[in-house]
């Protein structure tokens, strides 16, 4: 600041002193006209009580310059600045925090002219003297304070970033750090207790270059929030592998199945707003590192070789999958179920036969009349693959193996 205070006169001296010692009438005044401004109005106890010692120390600061002659010294504007950079933790906006000032600022100027009404030479000396100075004060205090506010939320900004990445290495890589999860979850605001299920999305045009990639991220996350009915604050996001991870909140209490459909029926609303979103792999539930870490698994596993439901097939459930995704973990049913299709594979209509046989729910007209052929035709047909496997199509144990092996067909083309 500069150091141009102006030199006031005796009687305005011993009025200042005079107001200065009284200066709890207008740090009411100045109080109580802030905490009816939003978003004052809602501040907890604490928060209040912290609102009206940065006004008295702001009025004291005030008062103690024009009665020394001298700026704040570098201490007191330190203390200063601290006030705004509490406000970022206690959730009070910059433009909040400006707004607050320049009316507290207003009000401790009227409570001083005002009691001067009577003095015509001190209100002379107020107007021409004190007031452009005064205007010239309270400017460089509240860039001060938006600065040290900004600074602050620079720094929050970076750590939390810091954090999630933090977080993100730690599913992906260390999964079994308990201890670790629970404390990174915790600073970042979430609970580490609740269930989540991962959402793997791909986004087409995606630049991770871009200097607007972080801010597009941000808008997809908050849309979907938005369209899920969840909170920003309560979805976990990440960029992996190019695709957007993001892990959303279940109700505590509820089955797998139940938060299996209830999210299937939240990611579908999703699909409708964000066009750009090529589809989405839906895991299941999980709990800690390693639950999320297996639902992003599930997620991925979803998203490549689910079957599409809903959203113009974009919505790709890994409970659609998880027989095959089974099978798969198991290579002897895996080479036996991939046999049964190896020894229809010399005759390829037997194959066509067999998935519409199955597509139309095992209804021999219907199957008949999509494939354009005679129903006689299709039973010869039928006949020769129970023939050529050795199975019974009206056998629930042949009919369950064979579509399996047919998704896993379906799913590795």
């Amino acid at each position: 600041m500069n150091n141009n205070v102006p030199e006031i006169s005796a009687p305005l001296r011993a009025w200042t002193e005079k107001i200065s010692g009284e200066r709890v009438r207008i740090i009411d005044r100045v109080f109580e006209m802030l905490t009816h401004v939003g978003p004052y109005d809602a501040l907890d106890a604490a928060t209040r009580l912290d609102l009206r010692e940065s006004i008295a120390f702001s009025a004291e600061l005030w008062f103690k310059t024009l009665l020394t002659g001298v700026e704040p010294t570098a201490n007191d504007l330190s203390a200063f600045q601290e006030f705004g950079r509490r406000r970022i933790y206690q959730g009070v906006p910059l433009q909040s925090l400006l707004r607050a000032f320049r009316l507290g600022s207003r009000e401790l100027w009227c409570a001083c002219i005002e009691d001067v009404r009577n003095h015509d030479g001190l209100q002379q000396e107020l107007l021409f003297k004190i007031s452009p100075y005064l205007m010239q004060y309270f400017d460089e205090m509240a860039q001060l304070i938006s600065q040290a506010y900004m600074e602050e939320q620079y720094k929050q900004a970076r750590w939390r970033e810091s954090l999630q990445h933090q977080l993100h290495s730690m599913v992906f890589n260390f999964p079994d750090d308990i201890e670790g999860f629970t404390k990174t979850t915790a600073a970042l605001g979430l609970d580490a207790t609740v269930p989540r299920i991962a959402l793997a999305i791909d986004i087409e045009g995606i630049d991770v270059e871009s200097v607007g990639f972080d801010s597009e991220i941000d808008r997809v996350v908050a849309t979907i929030a938005r369209r899920m009915r969840f909170s920003v604050d309560d979805v976990f996001e990440c960029w992996h592998r190019d695709l957007l991870m993001l892990w959303v909140p279940c109700r505590r209490g509820d089955l797998m199945g139940m938060s299996d459909r209830d999210v299937a029926l939240r990611v579908g609303a999703v699909i409708e707003v964000l066009p750009e979103i090529r589809a989405i792999g839906v895991g299941l539930m999980g709990e800690g590192a390693s639950g999320w870490a297996m639902s992003a698994t599930e997620s991925g596993r979803a998203l490549s070789f689910g079957r599409g439901r809903q959203g113009e097939g974009k919505v790709r459930m890994y409970s659609d999958i998880i027989v095959e995704e089974s099978v798969r973990g198991t290579k002897n049913a895996l080479r036996y179920l991939v046999s049964l299709i190896e020894q229809l594979a010399n005759e390829p209509e037997l194959l066509t036969t067999l998935e519409m046989y199955f597509a139309q729910l095992q209804r021999r007209k219907s199957t008949a009349s999509e494939l354009g052929i005679h129903p006689n035709t299709l039973n010869y047909r039928l006949d020769r693959i129970e023939s050529i496997l050795g199975a019974s199509l009206d056998d629930a144990g042949w009919v369950s193996k064979l579509d399996v092996a047919l998704k896993l067909r379906a799913s590795s083309r």
